[in-house]
């Protein structure tokens, strides 16, 4: 039976290490993972001040399984908990949790169906952002999987429609997914509009994907990926009108300029990523390019009247992988971020003690090494100007952020 590995966090598990899970039953697994990180910040607060003299509050400890029922039928799921100094606090989620089920499969085709807490495929890391030896650094690309997004396009809470077919030698396989998913208000917020307007705490959204990849039948080491996500972030009846009043009478003068957020009763934001991935693998190199186009779309209520704006993302990054030896592994990226790619300096949408989020730029240089079947040592260095991909945390509001920054990671791995 021609079946796709269907959790992609046990396949990766499965394939990029030698440890073994835990044998629960003939057909059910358990396996897991904990990350300890140092990480040391000098020039900006990365999640937190505690790293600009270095920190250990970089910790992640997951655990997952899955139960195969009948060979159509499986059950997976993932419970992580994630610290990242002061943007993330280590509480215990579920990051997934679903009921997969195989339609149909033959030798060409395969049709399935997941339900439930459901992992996205979003460009070649999203779906396995959430793995320390799965990603080629101590972190994904920057430039296009967002922190600020990252725990709502994990996953969604509803249903997957995915198949795979060959055709002429090549092969596609895709996924249709839709449903809903919580988003951090406060990272939301500081992302898009560089600052707070509400003071929620999450909103449910609604959240739709289509995902295809394609390995041409002239090319087999080259892997072409199309991911489409469109989102809605619904933040109506932020304050009333006559609270949006009170404020400004009490406000110093001009301060509707400098602050408008402030004075914000009702907002909604739409947005449409695309992002177009390529990768190709020669003898003992991996080459990854992923470009991403962002169209997003804000209206709100300003005391009362109404006012809109759209604004197109663009971020793109290259990344070359040497695997040298089979416990050995190194990488070099360089990304850039613009929030608004009309206006690359971003000085339209910095602010007071922030001047620089409106883009970013950065090398990366990193290894790896694979001292003992279930460990590995990860080190990793970055060199930044602009400060768009930055990590949100509660206060960084307060601190000067400074336009060129570099951050050094050490981190230590163990999966069974």
């Amino acid at each position: 039976m021609n079946r796709p590995i269907l959790p992609a966090l046990l396949t990766t598990l499965a394939l990029s290490s030698p440890a073994f899970g835990i044998e629960v039953t003939e057909n059910a697994q358990i396996h897991g993972f904990l990350n300890q990180a140092y990480l040391y910040s000098p020039d900006n607060p990365y999640a937190g001040t505690d790293a600009d003299d270095g920190s250990l509050k970089f910790r992640e400890v997951g655990v997952n399984g899955f139960v195969e029922l009948s060979p159509e039928f499986r059950l997976a799921g993932q419970v992580l908990s994630r610290r990242q100094d002061e943007a993330d606090d280590g509480d215990v989620r579920v990051d997934f949790l679903l009921a997969d089920y195989l339609i149909f499969s033959d030798q060409d085709t395969t049709l399935g169906i997941r339900a439930g807490r459901v992992k996205n495929n979003i460009g070649f890391y999203n779906a396995i952002r959430d793995i320390p030896s799965a990603r080629p650094g101590y972190n994904v690309p920057e430039s296009i999987y967002f922190e600020a997004f990252r725990d709502t396009l994990l996953s969604v809470d509803g249903a997957n429609l995915y198949g795979s077919a060959l055709f002429g030698g090549s092969q596609l396989s895709w996924e249709v997914a839709g449903g809903e998913r919580k988003v951090d208000s406060e990272e939301f917020e500081q992302f898009a509009f560089g600052g707070r307007i509400s003071n929620r705490e999450s909103e449910d959204i609604p959240l739709w994907l289509l995902h295809v990849n394609l390995v041409p039948a002239f090319e087999r080491d080259l892997r072409i990926a199309l991911s489409l996500v469109d989102l809605e972030v619904d933040l109506d009846g932020i304050r009333s009108l006559q609270e949006a009043q009170a404020a400004l009478i009490a406000a110093p003068p001009g301060d509707i300029l400098a602050n408008p957020q402030a004075y914000i009763t009702d907002a909604e934001f739409d947005a449409l990523f695309a992002i177009f991935s390529v990768q190709y693998s020669f003898d003992d190199w991996v080459i990854t390019a992923e470009y991403l186009n962002l169209d997003s779309e804000f209206e709100a209520d300003i005391l009362g009247q109404p006012t809109s704006d759209s604004v197109t993302t663009e971020g793109y990054y290259l990344q070359l992988e040497w695997l040298a030896t089979l416990e050995t592994s190194w990488f070099t990226r360089y990304e850039e971020l613009y929030l608004d790619k009309d206006n690359r300096s971003g000085n339209s949408i910095g602010r007071p003690n922030n001047r620089y989020r409106g883009y970013g730029k950065g090398w990366t240089l990193g290894g790896k090494w694979q001292f003992a079947p279930s460990w590995s040592l990860i080190g990793q260095a970055s060199f930044n100007e602009g400060t768009a991909w930055l990590p949100v945390y509660e206060g960084r509001e307060n601190e000067d952020l400074q336009k060129y920054w570099n951050y050094y990671v050490l981190s230590l791995n163990f999966q069974f």
